[in-house]
């Protein structure tokens, strides 16, 4: 009768718990669907792990980028200051008009032999010719109206001191443009959020 119990027990037992065939297409999906949700679990575990590693890992750096960054900022704001030495001949080209009294020395004797009209009193007119030496060194007032000529050269030394920003020339794009790809490394490196 035991035996009998047991039996009867054992079928009610299997009636109860009925096996359920599930498709082998549904089983495929739910273990498909575990194993990738362990991979992403271990992966995001990893990731967490590896950038806690990355932001303390480049805690070493931090100097050396603040160096970096002060000296971008330092080539923004620096200048050229020279002294350029500069000797040359500048030529010169020019027209220069003259308008004045002035006089002037004769350099050497001037023969004039000029025609003359003679009034005698008494006698009436003679029609003459006239020579005459003007002699070396006798000054005449004269009055000069000309535009003279001009072509020559100037002998020009001289220091000239020179001041270039840097940031008003072709560099100073380059350096801003450098100092914007080592600023989000920097707010990185200082904990900053970065801005999008």
């Amino acid at each position: 009768m035991a035996s009998r119990n047991r039996k009867s027990t054992d079928s009610t037992n299997t009636k109860a718990v009925e096996r359920v065939d599930i498709d082998r297409s549904y089983k495929f999906m739910i273990m498909t669907s575990f194993i990738l949700n362990i991979v992403l679990i271990i992966g995001l575990i990893i990731l967490g792990v590896a950038l806690f590693g990355y932001k303390t890992g480049l805690a070493p750096l931090k100097p050396t980028i603040a160096k970096l960054t002060d000296t971008i900022d330092g080539l923004n704001n620096a200048t050229i200051k020279a002294s350029v030495p500069l000797n040359e001949r500048l030529p010169i080209s020019l027209q220069v008009p003259v308008s004045q009294n002035t006089n002037v020395r004769v350099t050497q004797a001037v023969p004039l032999s000029v025609p003359a009209d003679i009034t005698l009193p008494g006698v009436g007119y003679l029609k003459a010719s006239v020579a005459l030496n003007l002699p070396e060194g006798l000054e005449l007032p004269v009055y000069l109206s000309m535009t003279i000529p001009l072509e020559s050269s100037v002998p020009v030394s001289l220091t000239v001191p020179v001041n270039i920003p840097l940031s008003e020339t072709e560099l100073g794009p380059q350096f801003r443009s450098l100092g914007e790809l080592v600023q989000p490394l920097a707010d990185l490196v200082n904990g900053k959020p970065t801005e999008e």
